[in-house]
């Protein structure tokens, strides 16, 4: 599993507990309580592999038994999965898939473009006890018809599920088929910011999502 960072800058959600926890020392729980909204779900696309590749950790950028490593900017994607009641799901299972930077998906049948075989293009996080996963992936990138998203599907010991999307704030999101049904508030909540990541390599990014679950 890609070890946490915690030079991140907190997330929004990370951000209200800690602005909570000074204002008047709330439990984690409480300080969650009532305001933490589900993650919007969005759909799976056509795209989720057909087969799942027998390298699917959380190192997308590195492919078993490939010297190479994969195209793109590297991109430290991590957060949090939380219950609407704040409290961490540990033991959740987070896949995440993307297409490599010529814009191709793996294990799906994506044909009749150029392709990056150092790219893993899927792989599964499990949570920690703080609810918290990793991913070591590229920055994603457009395609035909498609801003730059991660697609995301997280499951729980609970039978808790959702897929969704994650998409980075500041692109241009004119003419997406996905987000041409999403209201603002919904995109605003499926978008991270990504920042210079520097200690983790030179030229990598780092973003935070959290996921909170029904």
């Amino acid at each position: 599993m890609i070890a946490p960072h915690r030079d991140v800058l907190p997330s929004p959600l990370r951000r209200r507990l800690l602005l909570a926890l000074a204002a008047g020392g709330f439990p984690a729980a409480t300080a969650f309580a009532a305001e933490l909204a589900p993650t919007p779900a969005q759909t799976e696309g056509p795209f989720y592999p057909t087969r799942i590749p027998a390298d699917h950790d959380a190192d997308l950028t590195q492919v078993a038994g490939q010297s190479a490593p994969a195209q793109g900017t590297r991109l430290y994607f991590s957060g949090h999965v939380l219950g609407t009641d704040g409290r961490p799901r540990r033991g959740a299972t987070v896949e995440l898939w993307q297409c490599d930077a010529f814009g191709r998906y793996h294990h799906a049948g994506d044909e009749g473009k150029p392709r990056d075989d150092a790219f893993q293009g899927y792989g599964v996080a499990v949570t920690d006890n703080e609810g918290r996963y990793a991913f070591k992936t590229i920055r994603p990138v457009a395609y035909s018809g498609r801003v730059p998203h991660l697609h995301l599907k997280v499951r729980t010991a609970e039978g808790a599920t959702l897929t969704t999307q994650a998409y980075v704030k500041g692109d241009p999101t004119n003419g997406d088929p996905v987000l041409s049904g999403s209201s603002a508030a919904s995109y605003e909540r499926l978008s991270m910011t990504l920042a210079p990541a520097p200690a983790r390599e030179a030229g990598a990014l780092a973003g935070e999502f959290d996921i909170v679950l029904r």
